[in-house]
């Protein structure tokens, strides 16, 4: 296997300072954007914790030339595509992506929503209640709570140790003086000089940035570049070791680092690529023979020029095996210092990047493209000075874990459980030796494995000419019988190692268990997928083992979606099935010689229907927010049916997000519209709320339903065509690998015909308002609908 370093993304820098960076994606079918601002939370005035998060909010609250109805968000939803922000420590990122055509109205909206908002103060108070729930969920959230802890531990007036979240005590909104500070904060940061734009799509890279110069050069230069304050020092630490009462037991690491150098991107993802890699020799491998931990988890919480604090999770390691955990890293980093083999790690690590953004999305793509690049020799020098800070321990923080009571700490933004222990020293460590983990044999191309699987059935499809990663989809049965649950999270425990090698190397892996079977879909480099997939597939199909307890999801939305394809049950699975799309000659030969035989992959039957009325199914989940899905599967399987329902969700979306998040405000994550799960098509509408109970948000949503017949009834031609329009694209046979697998796979898992959608299209153009209304009069029938909530449906 050859691989190609992926070209240099061609960079502008403007009259006005701003940054515009670009690149070419032949096989994408979609423009990702990506805006950063160089001004996050870190950057606000201290009176007022939460105003750049605040401010964030209230930029898509309608701009000078564009009302909140007209503006980006509105704008880019009704094209099929989807906006976010995010605002982080020492930048803010305004993302979205959309059909290509639609880049230059969309950079429009976005650049004046940034530079003219409105700042209303009605909209800032109707805001402030949806900020001030998010503040809620955010500080119950149990990850959050680990990071506010470890930022505890950082030498004083150190930002890290503030929540900065924003809530109603912090952002008096009917003060002048917040007002003021609001506007200053605008006024300083969001200013050309300040803002950097990346862009990914199919169009060559100096177009895209002509669309963009044209735009963002006409932007005023303002004040010139303004200087952040340089933050307060990270060490030297006030409290090494703490311990937090957390209804989960165990034990985090952090480390804090504070060099003087430029840039840590480089050389932080080289370090925590080797710490987390679970070959012979290497810290993970060492750890479990320790018996310390079954995982290694490292991340960044904080980075900033030469400043960073990491976070070390080891599940299975209990409270009292903090200093033997520290040891065991301090020795890892000390022997590794200076070591001869990081040069070639880093090359390695390079050629594996590579691969990994051949298969992200334009959007994610753009945001990678934020990162600046960096030399190896800058590289190896300042990953040698991170080792040495590890190796002395003096950055070093033990949190540990557990239901002991624990006095209240006072922070910015939020007081938590928690109490300084005494630290003890490192434990003893026998003598060990720790080895650089080597090459990966998948990365070499390497035959890695000689399986041969059951009885299969497969399909290729060639995929397209431009190239892009592939995509491989498989279904096989269960070994044994049990909670899909358990059964999920004992298949992901044993298959951990594995994924995690498949993820470094560009391989996305996704995998959901339901009693009938499980589906599995990889998407990355085509030349990786079959080998890949004979290391994996066995240990998918072997007898089960001990079973083994599911992870907590963290945000309680994002842990029902985790369990929504439970609501569609498709056919029992009996033998292994595989739809492969991208695919060259050769991987397809090697994924067949992996087969006892080879047949062509047939259509499963249609799923049966459940009974008529409303499925309800309870998940019981921690915390005090409450969260609803309720997905409305379709009437009918004919394209008339789907086309109907497909402009019905493309309506309904942006009504749903306008009525329960900005008028009646009952929460901050929400969702609407036509989705697919494990081949089951309808509408999914989803809520999490901290104000209403989930039998409460059902009844809004039920109530919201019924409330557009009306509107419905007053659609004219032009705006039931202009809906039409926007979907069209999305019904067209794909041509990007991974969208076409997708849409190949959910008709095969709906046992539909590969040339439904074009009939869907078909059907879709000769649509007029009476279809629409009767397809709400159908969805209104609630003869199927399937709910997934925090908690039980009211009595009649």
């Amino acid at each position: 296997m050859t691989l190609h370093a992926a070209p240099s993304a061609p960079v502008r820098r403007l009259a006005n300072g701003a940054q515009l960076c670009a690149q070419q994606q032949p096989w994408a079918q979609q423009v990702g954007v990506c805006l950063r601002v160089a001004a996050g939370s870190h950057d606000e005035p201290q009176a007022y914790p939460g105003l750049a998060h605040f401010l964030e909010h209230l930029l898509f609250l309608g701009s000078r030339d564009y009302p909140s109805d007209q503006g980006l968000m509105a704008f880019v939803q009704g094209h099929g595509g989807m906006v976010n922000a995010s605002t982080q420590a020492r930048h803010t990122d305004f993302v979205c992506e959309l059909p290509v055509e639609q880049l230059q109205p969309a950079l429009t909206r976005l650049l004046d929503m940034l530079c003219q908002p409105l700042l209303g103060i009605d909209a800032q108070l109707r805001e402030r209640e949806v900020l001030h729930a998010e503040y809620q969920a955010r500080s119950q959230d149990a990850d959050s709570r680990i990071d506010h802890a470890l930022g505890q531990a950082l030498a004083a007036g150190h930002r890290c140790g503030a929540f900065l979240a924003g809530d109603r005590r912090t952002l008096a909104v009917e003060s002048a003086e917040l007002q003021q500070a609001l506007r200053d904060h605008h006024q300083r940061h969001y200013q050309a000089g300040r803002m950097c734009l990346t862009l990914v799509g199919p169009q060559p890279a100096e177009q895209l940035l002509d669309i963009a110069e044209a735009l963002l050069g006409a932007l005023p230069a303002g004040e010139g570049d303004v200087c952040s304050a340089p933050p307060a020092d990270l060490l030297p630490l006030r409290a090494p070791c703490l311990h937090l009462q957390h209804s989960r037991p165990g034990v985090h690491l952090g480390v804090a680092v504070q060099l003087d150098t430029r840039n840590l991107d480089a050389s932080l993802a080289l370090l925590l690529d080797a710490m987390q890699d679970p070959a012979p020799g290497g810290l993970l491998a060492g750890l479990r023979e320790l018996q310390l931990c079954r995982q290694l988890q490292a991340r960044v919480l904080y980075r900033h020029e030469g400043q960073c604090l990491l976070r070390l999770d080891a599940p299975g390691a209990s409270a009292g095996q903090g200093a033997a955990l520290r040891a065991a890293v301090q020795s890892w980093a000390a022997q590794l210092h200076g070591h001869a083999g990081w040069p070639v790690r880093l090359q390695h690590q390079r050629q594996a990047a590579t691969l990994r953004l051949l298969g992200l999305s334009p959007l994610a793509l753009a945001r990678e493209l934020q990162s600046p690049a960096q030399n190896d020799s800058h590289t190896l020098r300042d990953l040698n000075a991170l080792l040495a800070c590890l190796a002395r321990g003096d950055g070093l923080i033990e949190l540990q874990c557990g239901e002991q009571a624990r006095p209240q700490w006072s922070a910015i933004g939020l007081d938590l459980p928690l109490q300084a222990l005494p630290r003890h020293s490192a434990a003893s460590l026998q003598q060990r030796e720790w080895r650089l983990p080597g090459d990966d044999p998948l990365l070499a191309g390497a035959a890695v494995a000689s399986a041969v699987l059951p009885l299969a059935v497969l399909r290729h499809h060639p995929g397209q000419a431009e190239g892009g990663p592939a995509a491989l989809y498989w279904r096989g049965p269960c070994s044994g019988a049990g909670d899909a649950a358990a059964i999920e999270a004992g298949l992901l425990a044993r298959s951990a190692d594995l994924r995690w090698r498949g993820e470094r190397l560009g391989i996305a892996c996704q995998l959901s268990v339901q009693t009938a079977g499980w589906t599995l879909s990889l998407r990355g480099p085509a030349p990786l997928l079959p080998a890949f997939s004979a290391l994996l597939l066995p240990l998918l199909l072997a007898a089960r083992e001990e079973p083994v307890e599911p992870v907590p999801q963290g945000m309680l939305l994002r842990a029902l979606l985790q369990r929504l394809p439970q609501l569609c049950e498709l056919p029992a699975a009996s033998r292994l099935a595989g739809l492969s799309v991208g695919l060259g000659a050769s991987e397809q030969a090697q994924l067949t010689r992996l087969c006892t035989a080879v047949e062509p992959l047939a259509d499963l039957p249609p799923t049966s229907r459940i009974e008529p009325g409303i499925d309800w199914h309870q998940v019981a989940q921690p915390g005090t927010d409450a969260a609803l899905l309720l997905f409305c599967p379709l009437p009918a399987d004919d394209a008339g049916t789907e086309a109907a329902w497909r402009l019905l969700g493309q309506v309904l979306q942006g009504r749903f997000y306008q009525r329960l998040r900005g008028e009646l405000q009952l929460g901050y994550a929400l969702f609407a519209g036509f989705r697919q799960v494990e081949g089951c098509r309808g509408l999914l509408f989803a809520l999490q709320s901290p104000v209403c109970e989930a039998a409460g948000i059902f009844e809004h949503i039920r109530a919201f339903l019924g409330e557009q017949r009306q509107s419905f009834a007053a659609l004219d031609d032009a705006a039931v065509s202009r809906c039409r329009d926007a979907l069209l694209p999305a019904l067209s046979p794909a041509k990007a690998n991974l969208a076409r697998a997708e849409q190949l796979w959910q008709l095969h898992l709906a046992g539909l015909p590969e040339v439904h959608l074009q009939r869907v299209q078909q059907a879709l153009t000769a649509l007029t308002r009476n279809d629409l209304l009767l397809a709400h009069e159908q969805l209104l029938s609630a003869s199927d609908w399937r709910v997934l909530a925090s908690g039980a449906l009211s009595p009649l």
